[in-house]
């Protein structure tokens, strides 16, 4: 290839001299550095494009802060109204602590009064045993009493009934006479009977003043009858009313429990369910229209049709994705990190997808909407889990129900290799790993692409390079969360206090069931006691009237004196009998003292056993009165105890509602307080706010918000509290209004963002990121202009170089040829690439000049082709130079003259060393300090054993 360099093309004789030179390798980076530039531009084309909704993000939030300045009147009404509803709240807790102290103390005078009842009570028990012993004694006495009076009592009945004998004649004779006697009474009874006709005809004629009476005695009777009735009533009546107004007063507390129990149990379900309906809502599985307008008329379409589908259709993607819980805060991100597609239907085979094509036009669904992607059945993939702790893959934060469509996230969205972070801070410093050479990688092996919040960009690394993606879309939700397993656990809470709340309000009802009972039976009693007093009054009134009436009433007299006469006369017959039954009577009597002694003893001595046995009933009613009245009296004593020990309890819960009364009253005086402290802080730091600059200002506000946050009790203590004259549903209904009317007008005015301070920060950083983009594209702009300069003066001076290059080749081709009697000169035709050479063969003939080198003769080609490659080495900077049988077509003299010239070339050029090579005789050049020559011995042949492979050895150099 060397021998034919010199006859090559002309383009082929321009490139070595290109590439030799290194003017090449500059052009090379000189085209880098314009590949740059263009880098450069399509970076500052892409930032004025994106500057175009910066620009226009930022007059509508500039806008919007500036509607919010409207709505500060109507802010700062509601700041004053939730003051004042704070402190409505407390006066209202206040008053109720002062209820409750009130109860507290009549309680606590009610107990001090069962305490007095008590004592008193416990006093009478303190008797000692000395009245039982007396008892028992004065007992033991009488029963031996009753013993001797028993038979002393025997003898004298066998003494009675000795002297008795004689009596009995006597009174046989008397018995005699009596029978005369009747038949003497006989007689006076028909003279009586005379004297009762006459008597009865008397009574006739007073008949009708008798009448009278006996009406009024019947009257007088009944009415003393009826007041004894209801005099019995009286004592019955009033211990009912005292027993049930005991009773009223007992179960007052437990009714109030009872009531404060389901109250309490009642805040607590309104809390579960409120708790579980928030749960519910937040679990996103509402509708399909939030994946696309078209998801739930296909869904139905594709339910309606399910039959005639060969596999599953699984669709829409989004229905299957749930957040896992706890990694709410990553859902917005994981949802970007996807990219769409939520709204896509799976299909497993051709025919399915077919089918499903045309329910899509069906639907009449857009390009864009519903789209399919067909896939294998299969099982599960299982992909590995986040490379890092505290870093999440969109997979980890996802839950997903169905298995194909899990495996089509996992190969058409690649969940599985992108990760989330908070902030790019921290996914850089968990995942990004830089090299001390300047390449990066990302840490893992698995991960390709990182998102982080806030607004979802994203970082990748390519050959080593990090390169940072900017999202211009929005972040949004609506993937539901996970909740299932929180709102199994709620609902079995809010069943729980529902079972709760029913066991609660039985009670309360039978509670008060029982209280309403006693106070009815009260005010029944006391009716009743009271009618009956008033009937008392009536016979006690009636009873007067009749005894006066009788006082009043005319006495009759009745005479019967003759015939009591007749009834005398009678009477003195008889009369005349009796004196003889007298006689026999005396006998009797002179009979009887003796009878009488032993009977006046017998008497005696039976009045006096009867006289020990009445003793001895009094000593055992007594005794019994006594054993009786210390049960009473201990009963009585124990009644009073648990009395007592009740309302103790009843103190107790008191003393326990009025504490918690008192920390919810406390409670409220801090959140009211620490309400209007707040708003006085809130209004500086709108008015800062307000003051403060993009930049530093915005920092320092931020420190002063956390300044002021730390607030010290004697700040708090010196708020004093404000009386209000509302309740505080009022202030409420005014919040409310109020916040309503900020709403409508938010509506109206169509304002995205709720707080002025937050509104005023997203109008500094949508400014300030617009002025970064101003002020990279004014960099990239100057960056430019620059590299455009340098990138001309280096071109110009590559010119230069190459014009330097060209014009000392040029120079050294022409003295080499000039050596051997020739001249030469090359042509650099640089614009299009190309390299000639004129050669003169004697230098002093122009006639001998020729372009064409093939008309020059071996040896002529050989040196002319040494003379270039000498000129070109020139400007080479290879430290070897080789030439190998360079001399081979040169005749003697043109030999000697390259090989002159070549060493002499070589020895000016001491920082190149020169390799030359040649079967011709070099006894010419004589070795010294610079050169050296290596003379190879010839090869040994081997005719007997055919060709081998001999070793070279090399001469020593010659030393001089």
């Amino acid at each position: 290839e060397a021998k034919k360099f010199l006859m090559g093309k002309e383009e082929d004789k321009y490139a070595f001299f290109i590439k030799a030179t290194e003017l090449e390798r500059l052009d090379q980076t000189y085209a880098s550095a314009v590949d740059n530039i263009q880098d450069l531009e399509e970076t500052k084309n892409r930032v004025s494009s994106s500057m175009v909704e910066s620009k226009a993000n930022v007059k509508k939030l500039y806008k919007e802060w500036q509607e919010f300045q409207e709505l500060e009147k109507l802010e700062d009404k509601i700041l004053d109204d939730r003051v004042l509803f704070a402190w409505s709240a407390y006066n209202v807790l206040n008053g109720k602590v002062h209820e409750q102290e009130k109860i507290a103390r009549e309680i606590d005078t009610k107990l001090a009064k069962r305490q007095q009842e008590l004592e008193k009570a416990e006093s009478t028990l303190n008797v000692t045993d000395d009245e039982e012993n007396v008892l028992k004694e004065r007992m033991n006495s009488l029963t031996e009493e009753a013993k001797e009076a028993a038979g002393a009592k025997s003898n004298l009945e066998a003494e009675l009934k000795k002297a008795n004998a004689p009596l009995k004649k006597r009174q046989q004779d008397l018995s005699h006479m009596k029978r005369e006697e009747n038949n003497a009474k006989k007689r006076l009874k028909d003279a009586t009977r005379h004297l009762q006709d006459a008597r009865n005809q008397v009574i006739a004629a007073a008949g009708s003043a008798k009448t009278e009476e006996a009406r009024r005695i019947a009257k007088i009777q009944k009415a003393e009858q009826t007041l004894a009735q209801a005099r019995d009533q009286v004592d019955p009546l009033q211990e009912s009313i005292s027993l049930s107004l005991q009773k009223y007063e007992q179960l007052e507390p437990h009714v109030d429990q009872a009531k404060h129990n389901v109250s309490q149990v009642q805040s607590q379900l309104y809390a579960v369910s409120k708790k579980v309906k928030d749960l519910k809502s937040s679990s996103g599985g509402n509708s399909l229209a939030v994946f696309g307008q078209k998801c739930a008329a296909m869904r139905a379409k594709v339910d309606s049709m399910r039959r005639k589908f060969r596999g599953p259709v699984v669709g829409p993607l989004g229905a299957y994705l749930k957040i896992v819980e706890g990694k709410e805060h990553l859902a917005k991100i994981a949802e970007s990190a996807i990219g769409g597609g939520l709204d896509r239907f799976i299909v497993t085979n051709d025919e399915d997808r077919a089918l499903f094509m045309k329910l899509r036009r069906d639907v009449n669904c857009s390009s864009r909407e519903c789209g399919v992607n067909q896939m294998h059945q299969g099982p599960r993939y299982k992909i590995p889990p986040p490379p890092l702790e505290g870093i999440e893959t969109v997979a980890s934060v996802l839950s997903i129900s169905d298995d194909l469509a899990f495996n089509c996230l996992v190969d058409m969205h690649r969940i599985d290799v992108k990760a989330l972070a908070t902030s790019k801070e921290e996914s850089e410093e968990k995942l990004l790993i830089q090299e001390s050479s300047g390449r990066e990688f990302i840490r893992g092996g698995k991960v390709k692409e990182v998102f982080f919040l806030p607004n979802g960009d994203y970082w990748q690394v390519k050959n080593g390079n990090r390169i940072m993606i900017s999202s211009e879309k929005k972040l949004r939700q609506s993937i539901g969360v996970d909740r299932t397993a929180a709102i199994e656990a709620a609902a079995e809470e809010e069943y729980a206090l529902n079972e709760e709340l029913t066991i609660n309000k039985k009670k309360e009802a039978e509670l008060l069931n029982e209280y309403k009972g006693y106070k009815i039976q009260w005010n029944k009693d006391q009716r009743t006691l009271r009618a009956i007093n008033q009937q008392i009054e009536k016979m006690q009134s009636a009873i007067t009237e009749l005894k006066a009436e009788a006082d009043e009433a005319e006495n009759v007299t009745i005479d019967t004196t003759e015939l009591e006469e007749d009834v005398k006369s009678a009477e003195d017959s008889l009369a005349e009998l009796k004196e003889k039954q007298a006689e026999v009577e005396k006998a009797i009597e002179e009979l009887l003292p003796n009878i009488r002694d032993v009977k006046s003893r017998l008497e005696e001595t039976t009045a006096r056993n009867e006289k020990v046995l009445e003793d001895m009933t009094v000593a055992e009613a007594k005794i019994e009165e006594y054993v009786k009245g210390h049960t009473e009296r201990n009963a009585a004593v124990e009644k009073k105890r648990a009395k007592l020990q009740q309302i103790t309890e009843v103190r107790e819960k008191q003393k326990e509602v009025v504490q918690e009364a008192t920390e919810k009253k406390d409670e409220s005086l801090l959140k009211a307080r620490l309400m209007t402290h707040k708003t006085k802080q809130d209004r500086e730091k709108k008015k800062r706010a307000e003051e403060a600059q993009a930049g530093d200002g915005e920092q320092q506000t931020r420190e002063e918000d956390t300044t002021a946050t730390q607030l010290l009790d004697s700040e708090l203590v010196n708020i004093e509290p404000v009386s209000t004259k509302k309740e505080p549903s009022y202030y409420k209904a005014r919040i409310e209004r109020a916040v309503k009317q900020i709403e409508r007008e938010r509506e109206r005015r169509q304002m995205s963002e709720r707080d002025p301070v937050v509104a005023l920060e997203k109008f500094q950083r949508a400014k300030k990121s617009l002025d970064a983009k101003l002020i990279q594209i004014e960099t990239i702009e100057k960056n430019v202009n620059a590299l455009i300069s340098d990138i001309k003066e280096r071109k110009k001076r590559w010119k230069l170089f190459r014009a330097h290059i060209a014009f000392t080749t040029n120079i050294t081709f022409d003295e080499m040829l000039n050596k051997k009697g020739s001249s030469g000169q090359i042509e650099f035709l640089h614009e299009d690439r190309r390299l000639k050479l004129v050669v003169q063969k004697d230098n002093t003939n122009e006639m001998s000049q020729t372009k064409d080198v093939k008309a020059l003769s071996g040896g002529e080609r050989s040196f002319t082709t040494l003379s270039l490659l000498l000129a070109l080495g020139e400007s080479l900077e290879t430290p070897f130079r080789v030439m190998d049988e360079f001399d081979v077509f040169l005749d003697p003299v043109s030999r000697k003259i390259a090989l002159d010239t070549m060493v002499a070339v070589a020895k000016e050029l001491e920082h190149r060393q020169f390799i030359f090579i040649t079967p011709q005789d070099l006894s010419s050049l004589k070795p010294d300090r610079m050169l050296k020559i290596f003379k190879l011995k010839p090869p040994e042949r081997n005719s007997i054993g055919g060709p081998s492979q001999q070793t070279l050895d090399f001469e020593p150099p010659a030393r001089e």
